[in-house]
C-alpha cells in the first residue's frame, strides 16, 4: 500500500473516529452532570460509575471474540448505531416524559457494552490498515484524538448544558455516529482470513484462544501484568489532583481548574510527539522514558512545599505528556506481536484488565490517604511508577 494511500485512510478514519469520540464524552459529561444536578446523591453517581466501566470489563474477553469471527468495520458501525439509539430512546423519553435515573444507568450501561465491542474492533483494524514500521505512529494519533475529545467533549456538553438541555445535548450522539458510520461505509478494512480449523472451532475455544495468545507470549504477558500495575497506580492519582491542589496547596475551584487544563494540554502534546516522530525510537524504550517522566513528577510533585504550586502545575503537564508515551507504544508492540485474528481479543482481554484494575487502585488509593495525606499518595505512586519503568527496561 503506498504511503500517501494509507495516510488518506487512517485521515479519514480518525475523522470520523473524531466526531464520534467527541459527540459520545460530551453526551457522557452531560449525563453524569444531570445525575448530579438532580439528584446530589453520591450512591447514584457510584452506580454511574460502575455503570460506565463494569460492563465493559466483564464483556471484553467475550465481544473480542465476537470481533475476531466477524467483520470489525461492521462491529464499529453497530457500536457507533447503538450508542446512537441509546441517546435518541432517552431523548424521546425527556421529551414526552419525566425521566427516571432507572432509564439513564441502564443506556450507561448500554454505551459501556458497545464501547466494548468498539474499542478492540478499532484497535485490531489498525495492523489491517498501516504498515508494520508506521504502527506506533498511526498509536500516536490515536491517542490525539482520544486526549482532545476528552478535553474538548466535556467543554461542549457543559457550554451546551447552559444554553439548553440535556435531551438536546443527547442529539450530539446521533450526529457524530451518522459521522463516523457514513465515513466507514467508504473505507475498506479487510477481514481476516480464517483457517478451516478456525472456521470451525467453538466460541469458548477462541475465547481461550486470546487469552493463551498473551499468557503463551512471555514478554507480552509480563508488558501486560507491567501496563496493568501502573493502571492501578495512575489512575487513582488522576482522580486525587483537585484534592491535592486543596489540601497540600491550600488552593481553589480556579487553580484545580489550571492544573486539569495544563494536565490535558500535556496529553495532546505527547500524543502529538509520538504522532510525529513516534517510529523513530524503539518501543520498550519509549515505554520506559514515559513511565520514568510520570514517576519522577509524581515523585517530586508529592515533596514540593505548599508555597510551589505553580510547580505543580507544571509538573502535572508532564504527567500528562508521559502518559501516551508508555501505552501508545504497548499498543504498537501488540499490533506487531500478535497475529491479526486473534487481535480482538487480545485487545479486549487487555482492556478489561485495565478496567478491573481501577476500582482496585481507587480503593487502595482512598484508604491510604485517609491514614496519610495525598502528597505522600503522590510521592509513593511516583516512587512505584519509576520501580514499574525499571522492571520493564529489564523485561525479556
Amino acid at each position: 500500500m503506498g504511503t500517501q494511500k494509507w495516510k488518506r485512510i487512517f485521515i479519514a478514519l480518525y475523522t470520523g473516529q473524531f466526531f464520534s469520540l467527541l459527540s459520545s464524552a460530551a453526551v457522557q459529561f452531560s449525563i453524569i452532570w444531570w445525575l448530579t444536578d438532580t439528584t446530589g446523591s453520591p450512591l447514584v453517581l457510584a452506580v454511574a460509575g460502575i455503570a460506565g466501566f463494569l460492563p465493559q470489563a466483564l464483556v471484553g474477553p467475550f465481544a473480542g471474540t465476537i470481533v475476531d469471527r466477524y467483520s470489525r468495520k461492521r462491529m464499529m458501525i453497530l457500536a457507533d448505531m447503538t450508542v446512537a439509539i441509546g441517546s435518541l430512546f432517552l431523548f424521546f423519553m425527556m421529551y414526552f416524559k419525566d425521566l427516571s435515573n432507572v432509564l439513564v444507568i441502564l443506556v450507561l450501561v448500554v454505551r459501556s457494552l458497545a464501547t466494548a465491542f468498539h474499542m478492540p474492533s478499532m484497535q485490531a483494524s489498525v495492523p489491517l490498515l498501516a504498515p508494520e514500521e508506521h504502527l506506533t505512529k498511526v498509536a500516536g494519533w490515536g491517542q490525539m484524538i482520544s486526549s482532545i475529545t476528552n478535553v474538548a467533549g466535556p467543554a461542549i456538553g457543559m457550554s451546551l448544558l447552559a444554553f439548553s438541555s440535556l435531551k438536546w445535548v443527547l442529539l450530539l450522539d446521533v450526529l457524530g455516529a451518522a459521522i463516523a458510520c457514513t465515513i466507514l461505509l467508504f473505507i475498506h478494512i479487510p477481514r481476516v482470513a480464517r483457517t478451516e480449523e478456525q472456521s470451525t472451532s467453538s466460541f469458548v475455544e477462541e475465547m481461550k484462544e486470546g487469552y493463551y495468545a498473551i499468557v503463551k507470549h512471555p514478554f507480552i504477558f509480563r508488558l501486560t501484568m507491567l501496563m496493568t500495575a501502573v493502571a492501578v497506580l495512575y489512575i487513582p492519582v488522576g482522580t486525587y489532583f483537585p484534592l491535592m491542589v486543596r489540601n497540600h496547596f491550600e488552593k481553589g475551584v480556579v487553580e484545580a481548574g489550571m492544573v486539569e487544563i495544563v494536565f490535558a494540554i500535556g496529553l495532546i502534546v505527547g500524543a502529538s510527539l509520538l504522532g510525529i516522530l513516534g517510529d523513530r525510537f524503539n518501543k520498550i524504550k519509549t515505554m520506559v522514558v514515559g513511565m520514568m517522566l510520570m514517576g519522577i513528577a509524581l515523585f517530586i510533585s508529592g515533596v514540593l512545599p505548599p508555597s510551589t504550586f505553580y510547580v505543580f502545575v507544571v509538573l502535572s503537564g508532564v504527567v500528562g505528556l508521559s502518559g501516551p508515551l508508555f501505552s501508545a507504544p504497548f499498543y504498537a508492540y501488540i499490533q506487531t506481536e500478535i497475529e491479526p485474528h486473534l487481535l480482538g481479543r487480545v485487545f479486549s482481554f487487555i482492556t478489561s484488565l485495565s478496567l478491573l484494575a481501577t476500582p482496585i487502585g481507587l480503593g487502595l488509593a482512598g484508604v491510604f490517604t485517609e491514614l496519610t495525606n495525598v502528597a505522600l499518595l503522590f510521592s509513593l505512586v511516583g516512587f512505584l511508577v519509576m520501580l514499574n519503568a525499571i522492571l520493564t527496561m529489564r523485561v525479556k
